[in-house]
């Protein structure tokens, strides 16, 4: 029977696991235990600024089969990252629109650079988040001794994006309960009537955002964060941040000399 040997909990493996039980049971196999989430989040950071550097196809390429890779050794399902493809698909076939009216033969290739960019980024992205929410990066942030100012900034910006989210839900839902239809034609009266909701959400929500600021300052907000136990993360889970950014960064380096 075939299984995944481990190599012990020491270098942040698995236990042996049977393929035919995993299969039968339905669990994704993983050939590694993903790391401490501190290491995920520098080991993104990286992964990300070396990997919208690079102009060569083949360099970009390259990135997304490493990509791929992290998905495979760590058990991470690919319908994770389909979701983080829906809000960037509009913005890939932008450019292979735009820059081939603007730039003529050389724009495929500049939109295929930008696609693939995007494309690591998304993946590199699903590695992180991946059983990892919005508190435990935040925490991951503090414990990295960024500003507390920076923090809650990203904080509250996630915050009111849902608050914003639910503001145009309850308004075009009040819209459609009176008979408010988009069309699948342009239609000046319809666009009237989004412009005036687009000046509307925008008024409501300061007008929101000032009595949550309100709220919290009479609960004893002071805009600081309280000081919290740093944990200790091992040396060896720092060999898979080594490992992937040394792959990447050897990538970009080879490219460029070409």
């Amino acid at each position: 029977m075939a299984v995944i040997k481990s190599f012990g909990h020491h270098w942040g493996c698995d236990y042996v696991w049977p393929l035919s039980l995993a299969r039968k049971n339905g669990r994704k196999t993983k050939l590694i235990a993903l790391p401490q989430q501190r290491v995920k989040v520098v080991m993104a950071l990286f992964l990300i600024v070396l990997g919208v550097l690079p102009k060569d196809l083949m360099v970009i390429g390259g990135n997304l089969l490493i990509g791929m890779l992290l998905f495979f050794i760590y058990g991470i399902p690919v319908r994770a990252f389909i979701k983080q493809l829906r809000p960037i698909v509009f913005f890939m076939l932008f450019t292979f629109l735009f820059f081939p009216l603007y730039e003529g033969d050389h724009g495929w290739i500049k939109a295929l650079q930008y696609s693939g960019r995007l494309l690591f980024v998304a993946q590199v992205l699903t590695f992180m988040f991946y059983r990892m929410g919005i508190p435990a990066f935040l925490q991951v942030l503090a414990e990295l001794r960024l500003p507390s100012i920076f923090i809650e900034l990203i904080m509250f910006t996630l915050r009111f994006m849902d608050v914003f989210r639910g503001e145009v839900r309850q308004m075009l839902l009040s819209l459609r309960s009176r008979g408010f239809y988009t069309g699948k034609w342009f239609q000046v009266k319809k666009y009237r009537v989004l412009g005036w909701l687009l000046g509307s959400l925008l008024l409501r929500s300061f007008q929101r955002s000032e009595r949550i600021y309100l709220g919290m300052l009479s609960k004893g907000y002071k805009g600081e964060r309280k000081p919290m136990e740093i944990e200790i993360v091992p040396r060896f889970e720092w060999l898979h941040g080594v490992l992937w950014v040394g792959c990447v960064a050897c990538l970009f380096f080879v490219g460029g000399q070409r």
